[in-house]
C-alpha cells in the first residue's frame, strides 16, 4: 500500500512541510549561514531547498531515501553528484563532517531518537541541527492522534517536550524553539511546487482527497515548531 510519502514523491510536492519554502528561506537568511560552510539536507525530497542553499553555498549535500524524489532533485538541480539516497536513520558519512543539518518535516517519519543522535554524529562541533517539525498538540484527543499518524505514517508524533528530551539526550545543549509567528513570512509568495510524475495512478487521487478532508482535525491535533540546536 503506497505512503504518504510515495504520494508526496509521485506529486513531486517542494515546500510540503509545515511553513512551506517562504519559511525556509526566512530560516536559512537569519542564520547567515558562511558560503564555506558544509551543509546537509537531510531528507532532501525534490531539491527545493538545496537549490536555494546552492545559490549561496558551494558545498551543499542531499539525502533522501526515496528515487523518485532524488530523480526530480536531480533534475531540478542538473547535477546529481551531490545527492545520496540513504536513511537518516544511518548516515552514509563521517563523523564532524557538516557545519549544519537541515531537516524539514523528515524527522517525525523515523526513529526520530535514531535520526537525531545521527544529525549530531555528523555534525563538527558547534554545527547546527535545524529542525521544522510537527508536535502534538496538548488538547489532541487520542482518536484523533491516530487517524493523523495512520494516515501519515509518522513514526514519532511527539509533543514539545518529548522533542527536547530527543536533542538533549542525543547531546545538543543549545537548543532554541520557534514558532512561525517569530518569522515574517510574505503570504503571497507560492509556497509549493509541483513536479507530477507521469500516469500517476488514481489511488494517489484518492490519498489526495483523504489528506485534504484531514486537515481540519490535523490543524486541531498538531502544531508545529522550528528547533535549532547547537552541539
Amino acid at each position: 500500500m503506497p505512503t504518504y510519502l510515495d504520494l508526496l514523491a509521485q506529486l513531486g510536492v517542494g515546500g510540503a512541510h509545515p511553513g512551506g519554502f517562504m519559511l525556509t528561506k526566512e530560516i536559512i537568511e537569519a542564520e547567515k549561514i558562511p558560503e564555506t560552510a558544509a551543509v546537509l539536507d537531510a531528507g532532501c525530497g525534490t531539491g527545493q531547498t538545496m537549490q536555494f542553499l546552492k545559490s549561496m553555498i558551494t558545498d551543499v549535500k542531499g539525502i533522501d531515501p526515496d528515487p523518485v524524489m532524488l530523480q526530480k532533485a536531480a533534475k531540478r538541480l542538473k547535477d546529481s553528484s551531490c545527492l545520496i539516497k540513504g536513511s537518516l536513520e544511518k548516515l552514509p558519512f563521517e563523523s564532524r563532517a557538516f557545519d549544519y543539518v537541515f531537516c524539514e518535516s523528515v524527522l517525525s517519519f523515523t526513529d526520530a531518537e535514531t535520526s537525531i543522535e545521527e544529525a549530531y554524529r555528523v555534525l563538527k562541533d558547534e554545527g547546527i541541527l535545524l529542525a521544522i517539525e510537527i508536535v502534538k498538540s496538548e488538547n489532541a484527543e487520542k482518536l484523533m492522534a491516530e487517524e493523523i499518524e495512520t494516515f501519515y505514517g509518522f513514526k514519532s508524533m511527539l509533543n514539545e517536550v518529548e522533542w527536547m528530551n530527543h536533542f538533549k539526550s542525543a547531546g545538543f545543549t543549545d537548543i532554541t524553539v520557534h514558532s512561525q509567528q517569530d518569522f515574517l513570512i510574505e503570504e503571497d509568495e507560492p509556497t509549493t511546487e509541483f513536479d507530477m510524475s507521469e500516469d500517476i495512478p488514481s489511488l494517489y487521487f484518492d490519498m489526495l482527497a483523504k489528506h485534504e478532508s484531514l486537515r481540519e482535525i490535523f490543524h486541531r491535533a498538531v502544531q508545529f515548531r522550528i528547533f535549532r540546536c547547537v552541539k
